[in-house]
């Protein structure tokens, strides 16, 4: 009885270990195929192909043959991306529409062999030229390509490439992915000076480099020097400071662009001088209270005198005056310990006097959150994941955003104070902010980034309201001017919608909302699949527009110009909550 109990339990062991055994041991996969120029059938060689597994923190690599043709063998059965590179082309993805976009999933499965797979590369373009200062070659400046983008419906500039020019001013800018650009020059006041780096995918984050350099001969100033009225500040091909006066650069595929010179020499700036208000008294046997002052453009740095950043520190009266200040918007802060003042002004032709900024504490704002869940009657756990910020709107760049962690029983408070903090933390100071809820009420993120994926327990939740008194602050600006005496109330959906529609397949599909939240917040996405189908889920109720293009720069509905020659190809969707839309008439 014992010796067949044995035999049983040695049979089911080889059955199982033979099951493993053939589990483990399931047939490759293989792929081939070509690489090729666009709008050609020349082969591409020396391309390194890399097949990217889902989930994988490894990759297999392979390069191109003198025909262009590569070939992967012992593949395992998965999901996969295939990524092209080769110096002179755009990174190419298999599958994808065009330059740029997201390419197709390849699925393998075990023993399968693929042989048909081609890609196309697109070769890049060129941007070359002189940069001169009042005529004479600039050696050693920069030439900087951007694309445009829009944050909140304000303009910004998205590096793409850099590149310095010899000692004849010339510079030369290639690999250039096709694509609309603005073209930029920068003078630096002396050689070593801070230097732009940057590369042709546009993903380098090093983006402001120092290139550090200890030969002298490189220490002078590279042109015919500045004066105390006059500085060198970026200039915009054909030759203006005022980016909306621009030429947009389109470069096409293989383009050669020669000749693009730009005039960059210095340019007249302006002083600003006033009085803060408020500073703290001085301490018995302490120097005086110095306070800082620094001026911020409401375009961005880069538009900006890049070579300097206007600043200075207050005299023992309060008083301040800063030099050689282009002309622009900007806004003025002021601080001093957990004081602070900003003012918006503007520079044009002439100098700017009796400028006043007040310093103050900064006010504190309370509220409230409340979720509406149906049959709830305890806590709400997701309360716990939310964070209530405010920020300026306008956006100014560099500014201090406030915020306030949700507690259990929903209250806030703005700013949070640390325990045990030997002082209280700055609050808002008068102004005008935008309401946030972090993380599913957020502005629009960067060009070029992926929108950060939510917790699974946040991602049917959306702002309903947000309100003080009377005032929509979801729709509106919360106007701050002395301390508030009511409360922030903000109610947490949990009933979204969804919609569905569809378009041509491989089109980017878009809703974009239609009112005051445009371009405001992350709109939603969708890639329509191979039978045109799309869907957008957890759509918080409200009217909105969808739109599909086949080809579309990441981003584009943010532009607003972009936007107005878009509108009539737009579809009205109203969401009511918990339903579903369909989209009767295909886009496109």
């Amino acid at each position: 009885m014992k010796l067949r109990r044995n035999f049983a339990i040695l049979a089911i062991t080889f059955v199982l270990l033979a099951g493993f055994h053939s589990v483990a041991q399931q047939p490759a996969a293989s792929l081939q195929g070509v690489v090729e120029e666009a709008g050609s059938a020349n082969p591409v060689s020396k391309a390194t192909v890399t097949l990217n597994r889902a989930g994988a923190t490894s990759a297999e690599v392979t390069r191109t043959d003198s025909d262009g043709r590569f070939y992967l063998p012992n593949i395992a059965p998965g999901q996969y991306r295939i990524v092209v590179s080769h110096a002179g082309h755009v990174k190419a993805q298999y599958g994808q529409l065009h330059p740029g976009s997201e390419g197709t999933i390849l699925v393998l499965t075990a023993g399968q062999r693929v042989d048909n797979i081609r890609i196309e590369m697109t070769r890049g373009g060129v941007i070359s030229g002189h940069i001169t200062d009042n005529g004479r070659p600039a050696g050693l400046s920069d030439a900087v390509v951007f694309r445009a983008v829009y944050t909140e419906g304000q303009l910004s500039f998205d590096p793409v490439l850099a590149n310095r020019s010899d000692d004849t001013g010339e510079y030369h800018l290639f690999w250039l992915p096709p694509g609309r650009y603005y073209l930029a020059a920068v003078i630096w006041e002396t050689a070593s000076a801070v230097g732009w780096i940057t590369n042709a995918e546009g993903t380098d984050n090093s983006f402001f480099t120092q290139r550090q350099t200890s030969r002298s001969v490189f220490m002078r100033t590279t042109a015919g020097g500045v004066s105390e009225t006059s500085a060198h500040i970026p200039v915009f091909y054909p030759g203006s400071p005022d980016p909306q006066l621009a030429t947009v650069i389109d470069v096409q595929p293989g383009a050669e662009l020669r000749g693009m010179d730009i005039e960059a020499g210095p340019l007249p700036t302006r002083h600003v001088k006033g009085t803060v208000v408020g500073v703290p008294a001085s301490i018995p046997g302490q120097p005086p209270v110095r306070v800082n002052v620094n001026m911020r453009s409401l375009m961005g740095t880069f538009t900006t005198n890049a070579a300097q950043s206007p600043n200075a520190n207050t005299e023992p009266n309060g008083t301040f005056e800063i030099t050689k200040v282009v002309p622009g918007r900007y806004v003025l802060n002021a601080s001093a310990g957990n004081l602070s003042g900003r003012t918006v002004v503007e520079i044009r032709d002439r100098d700017l006097t009796n400028i006043s900024v007040s310093l103050l504490p900064g006010f504190t704002v309370s509220g409230r959150v409340i979720v509406e869940r149906t049959g709830a009657t305890g806590p709400e756990p997701a309360i716990a994941n939310l964070r209530v910020g405010l920020r300026t709107d306008p956006l100014i760049p560099g500014s201090t955003n406030y915020s306030g962690i949700v507690q259990s029983d929903g209250s806030f408070t703005i700013p949070a104070t640390a325990p045990n903090a030997a002082a209280p933390t700055a609050g808002p100071i008068p102004g005008d902010y935008r309401v946030l809820v972090n993380p599913i009420l957020t502005p629009p993120t960067p060009a070029g980034s992926s929108v950060p994926a939510l917790p699974p327990q946040l991602q049917s939740l959306y702002v309903k309201s947000i309100r003080m008194g009377d005032v929509d602050l979801l729709n509106e600006n919360l106007h701050l001017t002395a301390q508030p005496s009511a409360p922030i109330l903000i109610v947490i959906g949990t009933n979204p919608g969804s919609v569905r529609g569809k378009a041509v397949p491989g089109s980017t599909a878009v809703l974009i909302h239609d009112n005051a939240l445009r371009y405001r917040v992350n709109e939603k996405t969708s890639i329509a699949d191979a039978t045109g189908n799309f869907v957008f889920e957890n759509v918080p109720p409200g009217n909105y527009k969808a739109f599909a293009w086949e080809i579309v720069e990441r981003g584009a509905w943010g532009d607003p110009s972009f936007m107005r020659s878009q509108e009539e190809r737009g579809v009205p969707v109203h969401i009511d909550e918990g339903k579903s839309a369909i989209i009767d008439s295909k886009l496109n």
